[in-house]
């Protein structure tokens, strides 16, 4: 993950200019997630933290965060955005060696994240190990598949780096041990659920 730690590093100053936050959109993905007042979630790829406001108003107060992200710079602009909102621990790691200090996650989410790892069954496996017996990993885009795609082909940083069709992903979520639950792969979003079974 060497090479995509320095591309990340390099352009976080300007990633939250390169692309529009859809709020309504985001909303409406974290709301079919099912997320509860007081669940412990893991921001996995956090980036520069565009979903950390949507989770914090899901799960209040009591609710518990762990961002992480393998750019020390993308954190640092996420920390300095929403630091403020309480509840959230930063952590600067790769998600394949991240082990919460307290204990396992209600819910894992992956957000304009899954196409940049490189080893995807482990991820699924490690993140299983993750959850509680119920805890759920969701796999989300704000946009659709196609152009997931083509803004990664127009960038030889993340060239190779392709989000596959939400049926493939959903078998290798089986595979790894989980039920999956929702699939939506269409021209408007992506989104897949899987339950720790």
């Amino acid at each position: 993950m060497g090479n995509g730690r320095e591309f990340f590093d390099k352009i976080a100053s300007q990633w939250d200019s390169t692309r529009a936050v859809d709020s309504k959109k985001i909303d409406e993905l974290v709301e079919m997630i099912g997320l509860e007042p007081g669940f412990s979630v893991l921001d996995a790829g956090s980036g520069t933290g565009v979903l950390l406001p949507f989770i914090k108003k899901s799960i209040g107060s009591a609710g518990k965060i762990a961002a992480v992200d393998f750019s020390a710079n993308m954190l640092a602009k996420a920390e300095e955005k929403y630091g403020s909102l309480g509840g959230i621990t930063f952590a600067v790691a790769d998600i394949m060696e991240f082990v919460p200090e307290n204990g396992v996650f209600d819910a894992v989410l992956c957000f304009n994240f899954f196409p940049h790892i490189k080893e995807k069954q482990r991820f699924m496996t490690h993140m299983r190990s993750q959850l509680r017996k119920g805890g759920f990993l969701v796999i989300m885009h704000d946009i659709s598949r196609q152009q997931v795609n083509a803004i990664h082909e127009d960038s030889k940083a993340v060239k190779n780096d392709r989000l596959a069709p939400g049926e493939t992903v959903s078998r290798w979520l089986t595979t790894a041990g989980y039920q999956v639950t929702q699939i939506i792969d269409d021209e408007d979003r992506y989104f897949v659920k899987a339950v720790k079974s």
